[in-house]
């Protein structure tokens, strides 16, 4: 990891919520979401979260590093219907090493909808894909 990556750096990003990204659509393997109401789901407000600490970290990221999402805690507290701005910022609040912490707060034209705490790891990419493959060979399925 490059230096310069500071507490407080922070980054925006922004979509319109389309009918992909409600409830409905999140997957069809998952029984009942298809009778849930066609408003921004929660599992795609916490991707969108960390998409938006992604955007913190990114440009301090070294060649062959990554980073992967190890913790969650988030409030999904109003809903947004299609045709709404979503806007996540995401905020670092702290730095241990490899492991670093974000505070995202989500809002929609209208309103705050959610907000709460990020943790990720930054990795080695191609360690990290070494890793993955010996387990998926592990258990048969590559």
């Amino acid at each position: 990891m490059q230096d310069g990556l500071t507490v407080g750096a922070t980054a925006s990003i922004s979509v319109v919520v389309d009918d992909s990204l409600t409830v409905p659509a999140v997957s069809d393997r998952f029984p009942r979401l298809d009778t849930m109401p066609r408003v921004f789901a929660t599992a795609y407000l916490v991707g969108f979260a960390e998409c938006a600490a992604m955007a913190v970290l990114h440009p301090f990221l070294d060649e062959g590093e990554s980073s992967v999402g190890v913790k969650v805690d988030f409030e999904h507290t109003a809903a947004t219907p299609v045709g709404l701005t979503v806007t996540a910022q995401a905020t670092l609040t702290a730095i241990e090493g490899r492991l670093l912490t974000f505070e995202v707060v989500l809002r929609d034209d209208l309103d705050e909808i959610g907000r709460g705490t990020h943790r990720r790891a930054v990795i080695d990419r191609a360690k990290f894909d070494a890793r993955v493959a010996k387990k998926a060979d592990a258990a048969g399925v590559r």
